[in-house]
């Protein structure tokens, strides 16, 4: 099931210059979706002037700028982390200019049981979009990986390049289920004109759960290499990490880090399955893909959701 759009006024995407957001661009461009860029003011457009995107500057935190670019829009997708506390001017901004259909890329990191920083934060910003009047759809992908720009994966991928064996701090039988960028494109877009996705939430995860163990050695399978797992006392070191924290010492892991490595993070996507057709690929698949990026020194934004 996808869905189609009228022609006529534009989408304006926030965010269009990161790593997802350039994969939502790509999206709106394959689907013929008219749309504009926004970034903050001073920020590098050339990627979207290659692309022949249209571009609008405006500060997220600021409502006026915000609203002056949501002029002759329809709706916005809002790609830009929740995290940063720009909610309030962004729904202001709406509100002022008539923008009634707005997409919120949050994190399902909201249900960390850790006392992170951001996780009140993005609750905050949650709770506002849906107190607002505005006919919302807000989606939680996990983790996001899937080219070579991922932050994620690819910092596991160079060290098993590298080494033969990798430390873990605990068992690695934690859950995990990593999404690909295509398929969190794919879902912002596919929702933008779904009215059954109007005031609902849903959890963006991969084709199925993974243990981490699991997911260290599909990714070496892809390399073509053997793992090695050389498992350590979570308790111990995150004890170790937090005393030196408290003197201020900067090391290359934080205490938080390893906490959240052992945390569970599957979450079920089957609201998003039944509601728009969301099916992501697993991640065997999306790794190899990733991999072969990696190795072609590819930015993979030539990459569309497989099913399409």
């Amino acid at each position: 099931m996808t869905a189609t759009s009228s022609a006529g006024a534009p989408v304006l995407v926030s965010g269009a210059n990161g790593f997802t957001g350039r994969f939502v661009c790509r999206e709106l461009q394959r689907r013929d979706i008219p749309f504009i860029a926004l970034l903050r003011p001073g920020r590098d457009s050339a990627w979207l002037s290659s692309q022949q995107i249209s571009v609008r500057f405006a500060d997220l935190n600021n409502p006026s700028e915000l609203a002056a670019a949501l002029q002759g829009c329809r709706a916005l997708l809002n790609v830009a982390s929740i995290g940063f506390g720009a909610v309030p001017s962004i729904l202001q901004a709406c509100e002022a200019v008539g923008v009634s259909r707005a997409v919120f890329v949050s994190t399902t990191a909201i249900f960390t049981k850790l006392n992170a920083g951001s996780k009140a934060v993005r609750l905050a910003a949650e709770a506002d979009i849906q107190a607002s009047g505005l006919n919302w759809t807000i989606l939680r992908p996990t983790m996001i990986y899937g080219t070579p720009a991922d932050r994620n994966m690819i910092r596991l991928l160079q060290w098993l390049e590298r080494w033969p064996l990798l430390p873990i701090f605990g068992t690695g039988r934690s859950l995990q289920q990593p999404v690909h960028v295509t398929d969190v494109a794919w879902a912002v877009v596919e929702v933008l004109d779904q009215t059954a996705s109007y005031g609902r939430a849903f959890n963006i995860s991969g084709g199925a759960p993974l243990t981490y163990n699991e997911v260290v050695q599909v990714a070496a399978g892809a390399l073509g290499k053997q793992a090695r797992l050389l498992h350590l006392p979570a308790a111990l070191i995150i004890r170790i990490l937090q005393f030196t924290e408290r003197f201020g010492l900067k090391l290359p892991i934080k205490a938080e880090q390893i906490q959240r490595l052992n945390e569970h993070k599957a979450f079920d996507h089957q609201d998003a399955a039944e509601v728009f057709g969301f099916s992501p690929i697993s991640f065997s698949q999306g790794i190899q893909q990733e991999v072969n990026l990696y190795r072609d020194g590819a930015d993979g934004l030539s990459l569309s959701a497989p099913w399409n």
